[in-house]
């Protein structure tokens, strides 16, 4: 099916199975291969905030980009050994600046729309935990506030910043470090409607640091929820005070949950009322095209989706084998 500029669209992607792409209006998924590594592990997905045929898939051999969504895909000049990439965000200003997070832990920038990539100097700090896989750049943030304010989760490693535009860093896990749960990064965001204050999700749960991420406070989230396992975490496009988190029990658990607030992490609902996700919510997909429009996904292929912010849900299953699915986007 032929992109359709005028609908929005919605991408899933996962390690096995690939990319997928389906309208709003339509529960049928297409999968999207042309000009994709074969076989397409994907783990990060963004769309361009004013033109939605642009399109950036992060796989396992670097970030590509469709400029007619996801019909076809190139891969970009992109440096260093570093391939898998895990994550994208755009300047607040100038979409023409895109930062990409990839494993092993480096952060890349690109000023002119991703045709040429740059690695910026990022230092993990003396912080990052040995695990079994290398450590990710896992999310990121820019201060809409302060534009040169950049903030990295690493999984797991904590948070750096930059408070330069990404010429210098530093780590700043006083409050995180050394306890696991907190390092075990997942997601991070700034809210244009409270500048220097850092949100960030992780095992352990949600913390809000202050101060530019100087001091880390928890957000208690055990009040509203049996579980508090954090993953996925998004500031609302139409409103800097509402955030979504997606959750589950654990990594890989049978159960799954959204839950969104609107006081900027003071108080918590769960959005995805009548639902009952059978595996750790991965990701939480928004636009601002339309921002009734909320989608999340399930590590197990599940997809669910609601056009009227969570008043009524459908379920969207992915094809049949579809498994560990990290990402998801609207747009």
């Amino acid at each position: 099916m032929t992109f359709n500029r005028s609908t929005i669209h919605v991408y899933a992607g996962a390690e096995t199975g690939g990319l997928f792409r389906k309208a709003v209006d339509d529960a049928h998924w297409e999968s999207l291969t042309r000009g994709l590594p074969q076989p397409t592990e994907v783990r990060a997905i963004v769309v361009h905030p004013q033109h939605p045929e642009i399109v950036f898939a992060g796989t396992q051999d670097g970030p590509y980009r469709s400029q007619d969504g996801g019909d076809s895909w190139e891969r970009l000049d992109f440096p260093g050994p570093e391939r898998v990439v895990w994550s994208f965000t755009f300047h607040p200003a100038d979409a023409r600046t895109i930062y990409c997070g990839t494993a092993p832990g480096a952060v890349f920038r690109s000023e002119d729309g991703g045709d040429h990539w740059k690695r910026l100097p990022t230092d993990p700090g003396p912080d990052v935990v040995r695990m079994d896989f290398p450590t990710r750049t896992i999310a990121m943030a820019v201060d809409p506030a302060h534009p040169a304010h950049l903030f990295v989760a690493l999984e797991v490693g904590g948070v750096i910043r930059s408070l330069d535009g990404g010429e210098t860093w530093q780590a700043i896990n006083k409050g995180l470090a050394p306890d696991v749960g907190r390092l075990d990064l997942h997601g991070i965001q700034v809210s244009s409607a409270q500048p220097d204050t850092v949100f960030i999700s992780v095992r352990a749960g949600l913390l809000r640091g202050h101060n530019r991420g100087e001091q880390w406070d928890p957000i208690d989230l055990s009040k509203v929820s049996p579980i508090t396992y954090c993953r996925d975490l998004r500031v609302a496009p139409d409103d800097p005070r509402t955030l979504y988190v997606s959750l589950g029990q654990a990594a890989r658990s049978a159960a799954g949950a959204l839950f969104r607030s609107r006081d900027l992490g003071t108080s918590w609902e769960r959005v995805d009322r009548g639902l009952t996700p059978k595996s750790t919510m991965m990701a939480v997909g928004l636009t601002a095209r339309q921002p009734t429009c909320v989608y999340g996904c399930t590590r197990d292929g599940e997809v669910f989706g609601t056009l009227d912010g969570g008043a009524t849900w459908r379920e969207f299953p992915l094809p049949t084998g579809t498994q560990e699915v990290r990402a998801i986007a609207c747009g």
